[in-house]
């Protein structure tokens, strides 16, 4: 990504902005953000959210763009809840069908 500025896996033959840097590290990434967007896999998310308590600040907000729910044993959990829940921060849900191609194609 940082040395073609493309994603060929997942967006093959789009530029990404100049702006756009891949950062392996999800700390380095978030540390001192004030928005957090998160796309990652579900199953992820609750490992992401132990990595980051510590890197956010409470002043910070999220987005969240991941589909599904988590299973606990109290039953199913939003994943914003668990977002709420982990971080402390407020985070809001913008979901739909799977357009990346499309938005990325500016159509």
């Amino acid at each position: 990504i940082n040395q073609r500025n493309e994603n060929p896996k997942y967006l093959p033959g789009i530029k990404l902005g100049s702006n756009v840097n891949a950062i392996p590290d999800v700390k380095a990434a978030a540390d001192g953000a004030d928005i957090l967007v998160l796309v990652s896999p579900h199953q992820f998310l609750s490992k992401i959210c132990r990595d980051l308590v510590k890197v956010v600040g409470p002043d910070a907000c999220a987005i969240s763009l991941i589909k599904g729910m988590d299973i606990t044993p109290s039953g199913p959990q939003l994943l914003s809840s668990l977002v709420r829940q982990e971080l402390g921060i407020e985070c809001s849900v913008l979901m739909g069908a799977n357009i990346a191609n499309d938005v990325a194609a500016e159509q």
